[in-house]
Formats: C-alpha cells, sequence, structure tokens
C-alpha cells in the first residue's frame, strides 16, 4: 500500500488499461449488434454488386492445382456466362472464407444426386430457421472479409516457414541469462540484459517488416478457428445432421492460442500497443509464427476439412438470402432423359426479366434478328444448368434437366499478344467443345457459330461441326443468324427463334422462344431505327433484293 502511495502513477496506468478495456468492450458490443441487424435485415434482399476481388479465387485455384477439377466449369465458360456477375448475385456471405468457397462452389459441377440433396437440406433450415443461421453468421462475422492469403496455407504452408527458427527461440531466452549474472555481478548482469533485448528488439523490427503481410494472415487464421470452435460449440450437433463434422479436426488445434482471435483483437489495440514492447524482447510474434506454420503443414487435411465446414456453412446462408430475394425459385429434377424442360424460366441478373417455357429434347438452332433474346436465353439455360447441379436451385417454377458438363463457345476474343486472329480462337474454343462432348454428356452452348470468317466456308464449316456434335450424347444448343443452317440440318436439328415487331417506327421484343425457323430480318431496319442517313438505307435494301 505503501509502494502505491509512493508511486501514484501505476494506479493511475491500470485506472487508464482498465478504462481502455471496458470502452473498447462497450464499442465492439455495440458494432456486434450493429453487424447482426445489418445481417438480419439483408437476408432475402438483392447484395449490391461487390467487386470479384483477386483473393475470393484463391481456394478454387488452389484446389485445382492440388487435387484436380474434371467436373469444373472451365475458365471460358465461366466468362462466357458472365458468372462473376452471377457469383456477386448470390454473395452474401458473412466472411472471407465463405465468399472463397461459394466461388469453388459454383464452379464444381456435382453429379451426385445424394451430394446435392444434402446440401439443400442444410440451405433451407437456413432460410427456415433464423435462431441457427443468426448463431452462425454471429460466429462467422468473426472472420471478416478480408484479403489475408489464409488459401495459400492451407496447400503451401511449408514454404512459408522461417529459416533457421529455432535462433529466435535461443535469443528469446538470452535476455533471462541476465537476471543470474546479475546476482553475481549487477553491472554485468543489467548490461547483458539490457543489451540482449536491444538486440532482439531491433531484429523484431528490422524482420517484422517483411513478414507484416504473413503476421497478418496468421491473425485471420486465428480468428477462423476461434469462429469454427464457436460454431462447434453452438451449431456443432446440428451441422452434423448434414454431414458436416468440425469435432474431429478441431481437436487437433485444441490447445493451439497466442494469436488474438476475431472482435477481441480490435477490442485490444490498445493494450497490444502497451505489449508489442514485450513481444519484441522476447521476439514471441516470430516464434509463435513458425510454431503456427508447423501445424498448417502438418495438419493441411484437418485444416483444409475445417475450411470446407465453415465455407459450406456460410455458402448455404448466402444461397438460402439468393432464393429468398427471387421473385420465385425451384429445385432441380434430374432425369435420364437428355432434354431440358423448363417453365417460366428467368436469368438471375436481369432486373425485368422474361420468362419462357418449354421442352427441348433434340439439338436445337435458335435463330432470331440483332437483340431479339437468342444469347440470352441460351446463357440462361447454361446458368440454370450450373446452379442445379452446384446449390440444387433454378431460377423457374419448373426446371429438368440429365445431368450433364457445360460447356460454350460465345464471347470470342481474339488475342493480340499470341498473334491470334479472332477465327482462330473460335476454331480452338470450338475444338474444345467438341472433346468435352466426346468424352461426357454434355449441354454445349455455341452463340454465332465460325462468324470470324466468310459466309460460304462458315456454311459449310458450321455444318460440319454441328453434324459432330450432333453424333454426340449431348444436348446442343445453338444460336445463329445463318438461316441457311436451319435447313441444312432440319432433319437433325430442332428449329426455334425468337422474333420482333415494327410498329410505327418503333421496334418491340416479345423475348418469347417460338417454334421453327426465323423468317424476319432487322438489320436494315435497325439502321434506320438508330438514325443511319436514308441514302445509305435505301441502298442497303436495294443491295439485299438484288
Amino acid at each position: 500500500m505503501q509502494f502505491l502511495q509512493e508511486n501514484p502513477i501505476i494506479p493511475l496506468f491500470l485506472l487508464v488499461l482498465i478504462a481502455t478495456a471496458l470502452h473498447n468492450l462497450f464499442t465492439i458490443s455495440g458494432a456486434k449488434k450493429k453487424a447482426e441487424k445489418k445481417a438480419r435485415e439483408a437476408f432475402g434482399q438483392i447484395p449490391k454488386k461487390r467487386e470479384v476481388k483477386d483473393y475470393i479465387r484463391d481456394y478454387h485455384q488452389y484446389v485445382t492445382e492440388a487435387e484436380g477439377a474434371t467436373s469444373a466449369v472451365d475458365a471460358i465458360t465461366w466468362q462466357d456466362l458472365n458468372m462473376d456477375d452471377v457469383f456477386a448475385r448470390i454473395n452474401t456471405c458473412a466472411s472471407s472464407v465463405g465468399e472463397e468457397y461459394l466461388y469453388h462452389l459454383l464452379h464444381e459441377l456435382c453429379f451426385d444426386k445424394k451430394e446435392l440433396a444434402q446440401r439443400d437440406r442444410l440451405i433451407y433450415r437456413m432460410e427456415e430457421n433464423d435462431t441457427d443461421r443468426l448463431r452462425l453468421q454471429n460466429a462467422l462475422l468473426s472472420i471478416g472479409r478480408k484479403q489475408g492469403g489464409l488459401s495459400f496455407y492451407l496447400f503451401h504452408a511449408a514454404t512459408k516457414r522461417l529459416k533457421n527458427a529455432w535462433t529466435y527461440t535461443v535469443r528469446a531466452l538470452l535476455p533471462f541469462l541476465g537476471i543470474p549474472i546479475a546476482f553475481v555481478n549487477p553491472v554485468y548482469g543489467g548490461t547483458f540484459l539490457i543489451v540482449a533485448g536491444l538486440a532482439n528488439v531491433v531484429t523484431y523490427y528490422r524482420r517484422r517488416l517483411n513478414l507484416d503481410m504473413e503476421m497478418e494472415t496468421m491473425q485471420q487464421f486465428s480468428a477462423f478457428l476461434y469462429a469454427a470452435r464457436k460454431i462447434e460449440a453452438e451449431r456443432g450437433d446440428m451441422l452434423r445432421e448434414f454431414g458436416l463434422d468440425l469435432k474431429k479436426p478441431l481437436a487437433i488445434f485444441k490447445r493451439m492460442g497466442g494469436f488474438i482471435p476475431g472482435r477481441a483483437r480490435s477490442m485490444m489495440m490498445e493494450l497490444e500497443e502497451i505489449t508489442v514492447f514485450f513481444r519484441a524482447v522476447f521476439l514471441w510474434d516470430f516464434i509463435k509464427y513458425n510454431h503456427t506454420i508447423e501445424h498448417l503443414d502438418r495438419y493441411q487435411a484437418e485444416v483444409r476439412e475445417i475450411f470446407r465446414v465453415v465455407g459450406e456453412a456460410d455458402s448455404a446462408i448466402s444461397v438460402a438470402s439468393f432464393r429468398q430475394s427471387l421473385p420465385y425459385y425451384c429445385k432441380p429434377v434430374f432425369q435420364k432423359e437428355n432434354a431440358v424442360i423448363f417453365t417460366e424460366l428467368l436469368h438471375p441478373l436481369l432486373e425485368h426479366p422474361v420468362s419462357n417455357s418449354g421442352h427441348i429434347d433434340n439439338d436445337v438452332i435458335i435463330t432470331g434478328s440483332n437483340a431479339s433474346g437468342k444469347s440470352t436465353f441460351i446463357k440462361t439455360v447454361a446458368v440454370n444448368h450450373i446452379l442445379a447441379q452446384t446449390i440444387h436451385t433454378c431460377t423457374a417454377r419448373a426446371y429438368a434437366l440429365r445431368p450433364s458438363y457445360v460447356c460454350s463457345s460465345m464471347a470470342i476474343k481474339d488475342d493480340i499478344l499470341a498473334g491470334e486472329s479472332y477465327f482462330i480462337a473460335e476454331i480452338k474454343s470450338l475444338k474444345r467443345v467438341i472433346a468435352y462432348a466426346k468424352q461426357r454428356p454434355c449441354i454445349c452452348l455455341i452463340d454465332e457459330i465460325l462468324r470470324g470468317t466468310n459466309t460460304p466456308e462458315r456454311i459449310a464449316a458450321s455444318t460440319a461441326v454441328l453434324r459432330a456434335l450432333h453424333e454426340t450424347d449431348s444436348l446442343c444448343l445453338i444460336a445463329s443468324h445463318d438461316i441457311e443452317l436451319t435447313d441444312i440440318l432440319k432433319d437433325l436439328y430442332d428449329n426455334y427463334h425468337f422474333r420482333e415487331s415494327f410498329i410505327d417506327g418503333e421496334i418491340t421484343f416479345d423475348y418469347q422462344l417460338h417454334e421453327g425457323p426465323s423468317t424476319t430480318t432487322n438489320a436494315i431496319k435497325l439502321l434506320a431505327y438508330m438514325g443511319f442517313e436514308k441514302e445509305i438505307v435505301a441502298e442497303a435494301a436495294r443491295r439485299v433484293k438484288s
């Protein structure tokens, strides 16, 4: 007591610490309630479009490199179908782990009906049970959405080990040697302690500059483990009903700690500034970092499983919200028949979509005028094939399909750097589609086949390519302006079309799928509609007639 009276700065210092901790506790508590309220209100709403940042692609990339991806939607088809935008439309994940996993999930076509049904049951649980959903979201929010490179460590942790890590342990013990020396010679002991401590501080700050990103990732890993433990404690039994088990893989990390988890780190920022000097003197961050890396490397399978379960849970909530945000949706029906049957089918990205219904049980050529809806329709079918076989959800009243791989050749671009023309790029893309169709049952989408060459050769080559595709066990949807193909291939391909109307100089589209080939064109009328000079329009019309 007398010591405290003689040193009033100490109780004042302790009072400041307690006041700071209480202030941060109330601040974090308020932020937590605000985040939970936001999550509750956002459920079932169309999310604001967010950029698909590079880190979101990481997990899928590393899984593909490590395990292969024989059923994954390839990069060309993904781009053709604007799947980044579809992902952004679905994504309301509370954590970066969920975002990365959902991105991967939408790539991986699943042909196992039981696996899809089990995923659907979890999604439905998130739709119907607010308590389960909000408890999971509360835990997931502690991970946050931030780029930290965690996925890299799931597969390549060994490459991030510190060289000669044992030296940090040795150097951390050196300051303690000053204590016994001080009993013999206080001056030598004190000097040794100060010099060893300052040398460690210098090493800490110099080395820490190069490891800042890695240390941030370790904080993210700690938050990830914290969230997984909380999910297991509060909803572990519920997740096991859907084949998702955190208990076993988490047992490996039962006694692992050291980095400050999740929201607690924000609450303790001021305290961290005070403790950083002691961490520097004893090189604690480096010792703990390397210990964590060793665990990540040794128990890769367990860490990946925790990531998968947490990602699956977060994705399920996101898909449940997506379903609720749609005007309507259905669960797919898988059949043996090589056909697609749909009722009031919509594209999920359109603000004011026009629905279509139909039964396509043979390869089809879809013709029609510019902007009439051909490309959008075949994209809608392809996107729903992907959603059906990944998140067991379709944007239709009813949707039946045969399980099949999805491949397309649509948004072709020339490659100036590679010295490839548009036509060469198109040929390569078509060759890839034919290869897929010969390997397995597919649904093949082609838009404006071989548009990069002259008309006679385009018609001849297109006929040969489409005949070859028809001989495979696939369903082909071809959008084309070439009316000639509808007659040449009428015995092999069914014909459908989209049409337009010109009334009082105004063009209107009904965006409805009609049977038979198109009998109208609108290119020259569109010249007039868009305000081209009358002489140009008249000459174009004369040349068409001749």
